[in-house]
């Protein structure tokens, strides 16, 4: 019973410290001290159940937990949504996920619808509509939409359009153009996609002394202090690794 005790109050102990650095309540330190068990037991239930369940962290775990059990439920609240209201963002925010899903064509479908009357010419439609076209394999039709999107607005500068149009010059079997495009959009590109590609395509061009070099530096670029990856820029950074 005494190591018990004492270990309650250790962890007591333990609460007040932590109670102090956030800036909580001073009666906590009196209750900690005093009640020890059940001055613990409340300081979990009213100060840190409530503080993570409100944490980036913990919200990313019940997201993930939803879709896992319910993968569908983000497309039909979205579906929903754009149904009922019919705006340009409810329309769009839906096409992104149809995106997500793989839903190539019901995306394209939906920027599409968007993309009339005074969205004819937005240049966030046309980008997105360019990039769903692009993955349903159509490299001729995103670089026709980005055209359009140029044409309408020469000024008009997105490092997402830029990749979707370097990507699709690829596909399209220009690889030079692709190279030199991908050269000018891996100098301002935030994220590791633009210079991984850039290095594959090198290593297709026979170049691959640079390719190494590009997928060293991507590698390297990962490990930054500070540096925060999405999880794409993971994935990315893997296929860096695996060709380096």
């Amino acid at each position: 019973m005494p190591i018990i005790g004492l270990l309650h109050l250790l962890i007591a102990i333990g609460f007040v410290v932590h109670a102090n650095k956030t800036g909580r309540p001073q009666y906590w330190m009196f209750i900690l001290l005093f009640l020890p068990l059940v001055g613990s037991i409340a300081y979990i239930v009213f100060e840190l159940l409530p503080e993570l369940a409100n944490s980036r962290r913990s919200r990313k775990v019940v997201s993930d937990l939803r879709t896992v059990v319910d993968p569908d439920r983000e497309y039909r609240q979205l579906g929903e949504r754009a149904m009922l209201a019919g705006t340009m963002d409810t329309k769009c925010k839906f096409a992104e996920e149809c995106e997500r899903k793989g839903m190539w064509q019901e995306a394209i479908d939906l920027y599409r619808e968007v993309a009339q009357g005074i969205y004819a010419d937005d240049p966030e439609v046309l980008r997105r509509l360019a990039r769903a076209e692009l993955g349903s394999g159509s490299a001729t039709a995103a670089m026709a939409t980005l055209d359009r999107l140029r044409t309408a607005h020469p000024d008009y500068q997105h490092q997402d359009a830029h990749l979707t149009y370097a990507r699709a010059l690829e596909k399209e079997g220009r690889l030079q153009d692709a190279a030199s495009e991908y050269a000018a959009l891996a100098g301002y590109f935030v994220g590791m996609e633009a210079r991984t590609r850039y290095a594959l395509l090198l290593q297709k061009l026979g170049e691959p002394i640079e390719a190494r070099k590009l997928l060293s530096e991507v590698v390297r670029a990962s490990k930054a202090p500070g540096v925060v990856l999405s999880p794409d820029d993971r994935e990315w950074v893997k296929v860096a690794q695996r060709n380096a």
